[in-house]
């Protein structure tokens, strides 16, 4: 029997890379063709099994293969060809099914005659091939048969069911009374009956039109494995089943049961290892934004990822590579932002500025506008310049980040600190007895001090100490009427400063005389 559960996608947030339970089902998986079909369908189908070999594969497959060997050859004529189908399966019910088992899979019919409709359609379809007999497999909820010759004489096989019950070949005439009843109950017309046929009618309404093909009974095991391992809670054995069973057998239900089961597990991950990193960016590719789960969920996550004392910056670096894979852009960059911004401020609030303006570049990259990165890049640029010593290099480098970073401009820090490295500039010129740069510097200094907000930031002790050096420059030269000038301006800063009042009516008394 194949299972169907109902479906409940839960909200919070989770493939595991996919492992291989023995060396003899990877070689399954690594050898498949990129046509699926194509696939050595006997040797798939034991690849569920955990202790299965090569040996172990070719003595089944010899055991069927006598079988086939010694079977009727094709008859020409319909009542008999019909009459050898019914002995094949009759044949083959008894000499391999012993008893049914829904739990049961293809290496099972081997070891103890247990079976089910996946296992025991998969056989049939095996031998049908090897004699050149068409089928179809045809897929119904929770359950999967075959129907032989189906574009002639429409046999339907029901594999689980030994004798006259499981081969069922309606005649003719029993075709045109069912589709004659439809037609009664206007569940078709006369006109698509004229159109189609008795036989397309009756097999389209009893059957379906579609079906799918051997390979997917493959897939199917692992997809009924899944559903058992998910109903005891292992769920990462369910979910690498549910990958399995992907690769082989198309259909929305194995997706859906996938998405389910990774939603269910979210709840034991710490976010700790990069595996549990790899399964949540798995079930990103898998769900739906905003459908499956939302911004909050995302984020309620990501906190898990950066709050857990084992993760490292390292780790987080980790983090962001792989979400930088994601195939959905809006949560790539979602993703992105949130794991950049965590380790820009992280790491500026470390005083490891390198890093953090490393991380902040690459926000910028992605969100031109980030304000996070504007504010560590800003918080890095001015917390420089309040651990440097002004100096001419210091305002190199400063003069550096804000043209790489034009936007600490906006920052009324800027122009406060442009007027700290104007003072000590103007400051050291002087020290230096060089006057011309001294003044330079002091008259963009003077200019910055008409904004009132750089006037009330700006250290009256550093102005009068400025004021009073470049004074002295003059003063001690005996330039009086320069060093009036400049005591007079500094006093204007600062209108009540002993120190300059005095030099003021020095350099008075000596223009005086």
């Amino acid at each position: 029997m194949k299972f169907i559960a109902s479906i409940l996608l839960l909200f919070p947030l989770v493939v595991l890379s996919q492992s291989y339970h023995s060396e003899y089902e990877e070689a399954v998986f690594e050898n498949l063709d990129q046509v699926v079909s194509n696939t050595d369908f006997f040797k798939s189908l034991l690849a569920i099994d955990s202790v299965m070999t090569t040996d172990t594969y070719l003595k089944y497959k010899s055991r069927v293969d006598d079988i086939i060997i010694g079977l009727p050859e094709k008859e020409s004529k319909e009542k008999k060809e019909k009459k050898r189908i019914h002995e094949i399966y009759d044949l083959v019910h008894e000499t391999f099914f012993k008893k049914y088992e829904i739990d049961s899979y293809f290496n099972d019919i081997f070891e103890t005659g247990e079976y089910n409709c996946v296992t025991a359609t998969a056989l049939y379809a095996y031998i049908f091939s090897e004699l050149n007999v068409p089928y179809h497999v045809k897929e119904a909820p929770s359950h999967v048969f075959l129907i032989v010759y189906p574009d002639t004489f429409g046999i339907y096989l029901e594999t689980t069911i030994p004798g006259t019950l499981g081969f069922q070949s309606p005649s003719d005439s029993e075709i045109k009374k069912m589709v004659d009843e439809l037609v009664a109950y206007k569940l078709v017309t006369d006109d698509e009956v004229s159109r189609l046929g008795y036989k397309e009618i009756y097999n389209t309404y009893l059957y379906g039109k579609e079906f799918v093909p051997s390979s997917s009974l493959i897939g199917m095991q692992y997809y009924n494995k899944g559903v058992l391992k998910n109903e005891v809670s292992d769920y990462k054995s369910s979910i690498n089943n549910f990958k399995k069973a992907g690769k082989f057998y198309d259909s929305p239900i194995v997706s859906i049961f996938l998405k389910t089961v990774m939603f269910s597990r979210i709840n034991e991950l710490e976010f700790n290892s990069k595996e549990d990193v790899e399964f949540l960016c798995d079930l990103i590719n898998v769900s739906e934004f905003n459908n499956d789960y939302n911004k909050d969920n995302l984020y309620g996550t990501f906190s898990k990822i950066i709050n857990h004392y084992d993760n490292d910056s390292d780790f987080i670096d980790f983090v962001i590579n792989k979400f930088d894979q994601l195939e959905n852009q809006e949560v790539r960059q979602i993703a992105l932002e949130y794991f950049l911004e965590y380790l820009a401020r992280e790491n500026a609030n470390k005083g490891i500025f390198d890093k953090a303006l490393q991380y902040s570049d690459s926000l910028l990259e992605i969100s031109p506008k980030n304000r996070i990165a504007m504010e560590v890049i800003e918080f890095i640029c001015f917390k420089k310049v309040s651990l440097s010593t002004l100096d001419i290099n210091s305002f190199s480098e400063f003069q550096g980040m804000v043209e790489k970073y034009p936007f600490i401009k906006d920052n009324n820090r800027y122009e406060i600190s442009l007027s700290y490295f104007y003072s000590r500039l103007s400051y050291l010129n002087f020290s230096e007895k060089n006057p011309k740069e001294g003044q330079e510097y002091m008259k963009k200094l003077e200019d910055l001090l008409e904004n009132k907000i750089v006037f009330e930031n700006f250290d009256k002790g550093l102005l009068s100490t400025l004021y009073i050096k470049a004074g002295n420059y003059y003063y001690y030269k005996e330039y009086y009427n320069d060093a009036y000038k400049i005591y007079k301006k500094g006093l204007e800063y600062i209108p009540d400063h002993y120190e300059l009042k005095k030099r003021l009516n020095w350099c008075f008394d000596e223009i005086k005389n």
